[in-house]
C-alpha cells in the first residue's frame, strides 16, 4: 500500500518533498493509518515534513479526551509536532442553528486553517478515502444534486489534500491489521442517526449484494464523473461569454443565443444559481423564454424581467430596512409598521378557549418561550424557520415560493423573531418551536390588521 500511496501523491501533484504538511489525525483508524504512511514513506528514504493536528470536540464524553491522550502519545513516542484543540461543539451547534456535523465541520476546518497558517505549512491532508467519497455521492444523489455533485470529494482542492481517496475501507483495514496497527474506535460510527452512517452502513451493502465490486466500479465511475464535470465547467464558460452583455451593472442574456445551445435550461440554471435563483424557478424561467414579455422573477437578491430579445437581470433594490425592536411586560402595545399594525398583549393559557381564532392574522405562542426584547422586520435571504406542524428547516425564501405569494407581494412579508428565532412569519405561518402545549400557563397573543382596519 506505501507504494500506491506514494504513486498516487505523485499522480494527482498533491505536494511537492520540499511543502510541510499538516495532517488531521483524530485517532481513528483511516487517519491513524495515513499517519502511519507518511512515517513509513520516511523510512524508505522519502523526506516528508509534516506535523499532526487534533481537534477534539467533547461529543464523546471520556472518550474524547482519551482519543487525544492517545494520539498525543503515539506522535510523543515518534517525535512529531502534536496540536490540539478543544470545541464546545454542542454550544456552537445550537447558537448557529445547525447540525452537530455541520459544527464540527465548520470548527475544525477554520483551526486547521488558522494552524496552517501560523505555522507556515504548505497544505492540511485529511484521511478521507475511496468510499467516504463514494458515500458523498449517494447523498449528495439522495437530497438532489447538480453535476457538481457527482464528482464526489476531490484528491486536491486549494489548501486541502487527501493522500488517501484511492485506497478503499477494505484496504486501509488490511493494511492496519498487516502492520499491527492501533487505532481509536469511535461508537458513533456504527450508529444510523447520522445520515452518512445510513449509507455506509445499510444503502452501501445492499448495492454489493447487486455487484460485489461496487467500490471498484464506483471509483471508475467517480473518474468519469469528474471528467464530465470538468467539461461542463469549461462549456459554461463558454455559454456565459456568448449569452451575456453588461451595461452599468445590469446583466442581458441573450434568448436567441441560449436557444442555440443543446442542454440550454441545465445551463441556465448553473448561471442562474449565481443571482439566487433555484432550480424550480430556474426551470419556469427557461420556459419563459418563448412567452410574452414582461414576466418578472425573484430572488432574495435580483430580479429578472423577460424582455423580448433578452433576459434582464438587476440587483433587487432593497427598501429602507425598516426594523422595531418591541418591549412588553404586563401590559398591551399596539404597534405600527409599513405592513399594517400589531396589537400584542399577554393573557392567560386559561383565557384560549378550545375554538380560538385560528386564523393567520392572530398568534398564540408560549410567552415562556419568547426572550424580550422581540424584533420586527422584513425577510432576507437566508431566514429559515420550523412551520407550525413541521419537523424540519424551511428557508423563508422556499416557504414563499410554495405558497405561491405573488413576486410583488414577496418583498413586504415582515418577521416577528426572538434571539435571532423567527416566530412568526406574519399573516402566514407561526414557527413550531414557539407553540402552546400541555405545560404552557401564559400566552403572548398577537392579533395582525391592515391600517384601515384599524379604528383606534
Amino acid at each position: 500500500m506505501l507504494h500506491a500511496f506514494l504513486t498516487y501523491i505523485n499522480e494527482q501533484k498533491l505536494f511537492k518533498s520540499t511543502d510541510k504538511i499538516l495532517l488531521t489525525v483524530s485517532g481513528g483508524k483511516d487517519s491513524m493509518t495515513m499517519l502511519d504512511l507518511f512515517c513509513q514513506a520516511n523510512n524508505h528514504n522519502q523526506s516528508f515534513r509534516f506535523a499532526v493536528a487534533h481537534c477534539n470536540f467533547q461529543l464523546r464524553g471520556q472518550d474524547s479526551e482519551e482519543d487525544k491522550i492517545f494520539v498525543e502519545q503515539w506522535c510523543k513516542t515518534k517525535n512529531i509536532e502534536f496540536y490540539s484543540k478543544k470545541f464546545e461543539t454542542k454550544v456552537f451547534s445550537e447558537a448557529n442553528h445547525i447540525s452537530i456535523e455541520m459544527a464540527a465541520r465548520k470548527l475544525r476546518y477554520e483551526w486547521f486553517e488558522t494552524l496552517r497558517k501560523e505555522l507556515k505549512y504548505d497544505f492540511i491532508a485529511t484521511a478521507h478515502h475511496l468510499n467516504d467519497s463514494i458515500e458523498t455521492v449517494l447523498l449528495n444523489l439522495t437530497k438532489g444534486t447538480g453535476i457538481s455533485g457527482l464528482k464526489g470529494i476531490l484528491s486536491k482542492k486549494e489548501r486541502i489534500i487527501r493522500p488517501l481517496l484511492f485506497a478503499s475501507r477494505q484496504e486501509i483495514e488490511r493494511y492496519a491489521a498487516e502492520n499491527k496497527l492501533t487505532w481509536r474506535e469511535d461508537s458513533s460510527n456504527a450508529s444510523n442517526e447520522y445520515q452518512r452512517n445510513l449509507i455506509r452502513n445499510q444503502v452501501v451493502p445492499l448495492l454489493k449484494q447487486i455487484n460485489p465490486n461496487f467500490d471498484e466500479t464506483f471509483a471508475r465511475n467517480l473518474d468519469r464523473f469528474q471528467a464530465i464535470e470538468n467539461d461542463f465547467r469549461k462549456n459554461l464558460v463558454n455559454f456565459k461569454q456568448q449569452i451575456i452583455r453588461e451595461e452599468n451593472g445590469i446583466l442581458y442574456l441573450k434568448i436567441s443565443e441560449i436557444k442555440h445551445w443543446q442542454s440550454a435550461h441545465y445551463y441556465l440554471e448553473e448561471l442562474l444559481k449565481e443571482f439566487g435563483f433555484n432550480y424550480f424557478q430556474s426551470k419556469e424561467i427557461y420556459q419563459s423564454i418563448d412567452g410574452l414579455s414582461g414576466k418578472m422573477f425573484l430572488s432574495g437578491t435580483h430580479t429578472l424581467l423577460k424582455d423580448r430579445e433578452e433576459l434582464v437581470i438587476k440587483i433587487l433594490e432593497n427598501d429602507v430596512k425598516e426594523e422595531h425592536t418591541i418591549i412588553i411586560k404586563d401590559s398591551d402595545k399596539i404597534v405600527k409598521f409599513e405592513g399594517g399594525n400589531l396589537e400584542i398583549s399577554i393573557i392567560d393559557i386559561s383565557e384560549i378557549s378550545t375554538n380560538f381564532d385560528k386564523k393567520n392574522t392572530t398568534l398564540f405562542v408560549d410567552f415562556d418561550k419568547i426572550s424580550f426584547p422581540i424584533t420586527l422586520r422584513k425577510w432576507q435571504e437566508g431566514d429559515w424557520f420550523i412551520p407550525l406542524g413541521m419537523s424540519g428547516k424551511k428557508k423563508i425564501s422556499d416557504f414563499l415560493i410554495d405558497n405561491k405569494i405573488a413576486i410583488h407581494l414577496k418583498k413586504n412579508i415582515f418577521l416577528l423573531t426572538s434571539n435571532n428565532h423567527i416566530f412568526w412569519v406574519i399573516k402566514h405561518r407561526p414557527d413550531d418551536r414557539f407553540k402552546i402545549t400541555s405545560t404552557t400557563k401564559k400566552v403572548l397573543k398577537i392579533i395582525f390588521f391592515d391600517s384601515l382596519s384599524q379604528n383606534k
